[in-house]
C-alpha cells in the first residue's frame, strides 16, 4: 500500500466540501491502492474514484494504473 502523508491530502486530494482531502492522487502507487480501496471509501462512491483515478492517470501517463482502472471497471459492470 502506499504512504499518504497530510501533505498529500492538502496538495493532490479532493478539494469539495465533505469529501475534502480523500484520495490523494500523486503517485502511481497511490492511485493503484486507491483503486483497490475503491468500495471503502465513505461518502465517495466506487466511480467517483475510478474517474479520479483515470483522471490522474491520463495526466501522468501511469500505464498500470490505466490497466487497473480498466480491469475495475469490467469487475464493477458484472
Amino acid at each position: 500500500m502506499a504512504k499518504v502523508t497530510e501533505k498529500d491530502r492538502k496538495e493532490h486530494g479532493m478539494k469539495s466540501g465533505k469529501n475534502k482531502g480523500k484520495y490523494p492522487l500523486s503517485t502511481e502507487a497511490q492511485c493503484l491502492s486507491a483503486v483497490k480501496l475503491r468500495h471503502n471509501g465513505k461518502g465517495v462512491s466506487a466511480s467517483t474514484t475510478l474517474a479520479r483515478c483515470s483522471r490522474a492517470a491520463g495526466e501522468n501517463g501511469w500505464d498500470r494504473c490505466k490497466a487497473a482502472i480498466k480491469k475495475a471497471r469490467e469487475v464493477d459492470s458484472a
